[in-house]
């Protein structure tokens, strides 16, 4: 089977019962970062490319959370979608006894459940493990090795990044026409903001998402949009962790989704937790994004606004290497000046030690900034797309296999 050579190329076969299976294997670790990535990868290896997909979830409700459309139309009594695209299987203790599918993928080196590797071996002809993105050095070297399991399976490992000669970035076939289509039509940017109830931001304004972790920086920052004498600012801050920090730095009790507060300059709007898809235009919507985790870093770049990463802490410190090879990945083409002032805030709001000079340089490279992240999503764009390889690489295993 032929992958898709680039993010938005055409649709591959429809769904068929000839279609050789997918497991995937998530545990739902921290907020919804690996079940968001886990999804997006089922939802493109089912729609996408035509796949059966089974994904076996510790936590099935956060990822009735995160997609409660998908749950409303298949679910079974027992709450569990099934006869779908896409089949959602409870990972219990013990598994359910069922039979290895020809594709399996282990995201983020979640260990597969003891029984069902044993009977891995005859059934199984590609296993996967789908480590954490990085764009650090070292990836390029390691991306698609093999190692060698107690069951006499070799297990190979796939790292998504944005340097061109790793896994890449997953990215739907429909994104760019739909993102194309939202940024272009404002009747449709209309009909979304109703139906979802989002208030959308003054034609010549400035519009921000906020989405992250608790951040002593909140204050500042939002004291500084304040500041601002024009445009108008209009700020989004959707539910989660970063609400608390958000209600300190207002003065507020307690902020919940659907509440609006003018601030002098600033709007501020508190929305509800949105959707996959619908948090996609939520970033196209914005001129500046805040984001946390990789399956919103991801679609932010995808996005193609300025950004800014909150990154996971580790308790080691490795997330700013990986922070700053990020940053440096996708820069070298900015002006010293516009690089130096995206990576100080960058590393500033991790830090969470914001000061005013980081945010009014930021502002003051904006423009070409803004010019910049457009380069960067039609780069990434021509490059490898994360679940074309993972298709290419299965079916050229399975046709040695079978051969």
């Amino acid at each position: 089977m032929a992958a898709r050579k680039a993010c938005g190329g055409a649709l591959m076969r429809p769904l068929t019962p000839k279609s050789p299976q997918w497991d995937i294997f998530c545990r739902v670790i921290d907020n919804f970062g690996d079940i968001g990535v886990s999804w997006r990868l089922a939802r493109i290896l089912a729609y996408d490319f035509g796949q059966p997909v089974r994904l076996w979830v510790d936590n099935v409700h956060a990822l009735a959370q995160l997609e409660p459309a998908f749950f409303a139309q298949h679910r079974t009594a027992d709450q569990t979608p099934t006869h779908a695209p896409i089949e959602v299987i409870p990972w219990t203790h013990p598994a359910p006894p069922i039979l290895p599918a020809p594709f399996v993928i282990e995201a983020f080196g979640c260990t597969l459940p003891s029984d069902y590797q044993a009977r891995m071996p005859g059934r199984t002809v590609a296993w996967f493990n789908l480590e954490y993105f990085s764009a650090e050095a070292w990836v390029e070297g390691c991306h698609a090795l093999y190692s060698p399991e107690a069951n006499g399976l070799a297990k190979q490992f796939v790292f998504p990044s944005t340097l061109p000669t790793a896994g890449g970035l997953l990215c739907e076939t429909s994104l760019h026409p739909e993102r194309e289509r939202f940024m272009h039509d404002a009747d449709e940017r209309a009909r979304w903001a109703a139906h979802w109830q989002i208030p959308l931001p003054q034609t010549q304004g400035l519009s921000l998402l906020l989405f992250g972790y608790e951040n002593a920086a909140l204050p500042l920052l939002i004291g500084e949009l304040q500041a601002l004498k024009a445009p108008p600012v209009t700020l989004y801050i959707p539910e989660g962790r970063l609400l608390s920090s958000a209600a300190q730095a207002v003065n507020q009790p307690k902020l919940v989704a659907g509440q609006t507060l003018a601030l002098g300059n600033l709007t501020l709007h508190i929305l509800p937790f949105l959707p996959q898809a619908q948090f996609d235009r939520l970033l196209w919507l914005c001129d500046i994004n805040f984001v946390r985790g990789e399956d919103s870093l991801v679609r932010a770049l995808w996005a193609g606004k300025p950004l800014i990463w909150q990154i996971y802490p580790t308790e080691d410190h490795a997330h700013w290497a990986k922070l700053n090879a990020l940053l440096d990945s996708i820069s070298h083409e900015l002006s010293p000046e516009s690089r130096a002032a995206w990576h100080r805030i960058n590393h500033a709001w991790n830090q969470q030690t914001l000061s005013p000079g980081d945010w009014q340089r930021f502002i003051s490279a904006l423009p070409e900034l803004s010019l910049h992240a457009e380069r960067t999503r039609l780069t990434l764009r021509a490059q490898t797309e994360l679940a074309s390889w993972l298709v290419k690489t299965a079916f050229e295993r399975l046709q040695c296999a079978t051969n």
